[in-house]
C-alpha cells in the first residue's frame, strides 16, 4: 500500500511574526489605541503650565495651582530640575529653567502664522460651506490677512491682503472690542460666548459670525465666516457659531492665548475618628 503523507502546517518565520506584530501596533496607533494621556506626563505639564500665572512660585503655590500634593510635586520638580526645565532658587521658590527659554526661542524662530491659519480656515470653510477669513487691526481700518473662499457659486468675496473700513459687521465689532487688550481668557471659557453674529448691517446682502483670536501677548485678530444673508438662518448661525468657537479655541490654545485658570486646593483629608 502506498504510504500516506501527512502534510505539516507551514511555520511562519520569526521575522513574519515580528512584522505582523509591528503591523498590529501600527493599526492600534491609527485607531487611537495609543492616544490615551500618560498620567505622569500630564502632571509634569500641569506643573510647567502653572508658571504661566507667575514667573516664580513656592511649593505651596504650585500645590494650589496644580491640585497636587506636595510630596508628588517634589518628585516632579526634582525630575524637571534635573533636565533643566525648572530651577530651584535659594529662597525655596521655583522658576522656569533655561531649557524652556531655548524651546521658546526655537518656536519663535520657526513659527509662521500662515501655517496655523490657512489649514484652520480651510477646515472652517469646508465645515460651514461659507468663506472664512482672518482679520487684524490696521490703524483705523482692518486688513484681511488670510482668506479661503466658499466653494458655492454665490459667496461673499474679499481678497487676501485687502484693507477695509471698520464697519458694524461682526469682525469689526470684535476688533474694536478687544483693541489693545493684553489679557487672555481662561482656558475654561465657553468660546461660543465670545462669538459675535451680524446680518445686513454694513452690506444688506452679507451676514457673518466672528470670534477673537488670542496669543501670548493678548488679542491678536479675528476669524470669521461670511456669506449671503439668505443662508445665515437662525439654525445655520447656531451651527456656524459652534464650529467657529471650536476652531478659534483650538487656534488660541495653540498660540498660547488661553490663560491657565487657577485650580482648587486639594481637599483636606478627614482626621475625625470613625
Amino acid at each position: 500500500m502506498p504510504r500516506k503523507t501527512i502534510q505539516q502546517p507551514e511555520r511562519k518565520p520569526h521575522g513574519s511574526r515580528r512584522a505582523a506584530r509591528l503591523a498590529a501596533q501600527d493599526d492600534d496607533r491609527r485607531t487611537g489605541a495609543d492616544s490615551k494621556p500618560i498620567a505622569a506626563v500630564e502632571r509634569a505639564l500641569q506643573v510647567l503650565s502653572a508658571f504661566r500665572t507667575a514667573p516664580r512660585l513656592t511649593l505651596s503655590e504650585l500645590s494650589r495651582q496644580t491640585n497636587l500634593f506636595k510630596s508628588t510635586l517634589l518628585r516632579i520638580l526634582a525630575t524637571l530640575e534635573q533636565y533643566g526645565y525648572v530651577t530651584r532658587l535659594a529662597d525655596g521658590q521655583y522658576r522656569i529653567g533655561g531649557i524652556v527659554h531655548e524651546l521658546g526661542s526655537g518656536y519663535a524662530a520657526s513659527f509662521q502664522l500662515e501655517e496655523v491659519m490657512k489649514p484652520a480656515l480651510a477646515a472652517l470653510s469646508a465645515a460651514t460651506g461659507e468663506s472664512a477669513a482672518f482679520y487684524v487691526r490696521a490703524g483705523a481700518q482692518r486688513q484681511c490677512l488670510f482668506r479661503v473662499d466658499s466653494p458655492q457659486a454665490v459667496r461673499h468675496v474679499i481678497v487676501a491682503g485687502q484693507i477695509l473700513d471698520l464697519d458694524q459687521a461682526a469682525a469689526s465689532r470684535i476688533l474694536r472690542q478687544y483693541e489693545n487688550t493684553t489679557t487672555r481668557p481662561d482656558a475654561l471659557v465657553d468660546y461660543a460666548d465670545l462669538c459675535v453674529a451680524t446680518a445686513g448691517l454694513s452690506d444688506p446682502q452679507t451676514a457673518s459670525v466672528a470670534a477673537p483670536i488670542f496669543n501670548t501677548n493678548g488679542f491678536l485678530g479675528v476669524v470669521n465666516v461670511s456669506g449671503p444673508v439668505s443662508r445665515f438662518t437662525e439654525p445655520a448661525v447656531a451651527r456656524f457659531r459652534t464650529r467657529l468657537a471650536a476652531v478659534a479655541a483650538r487656534i488660541s490654545t495653540g498660540l498660547g492665548g488661553l490663560a491657565t485658570p487657577p485650580r482648587q486646593a486639594p481637599a483636606k483629608r478627614s482626621t475625625s475618628p470613625r
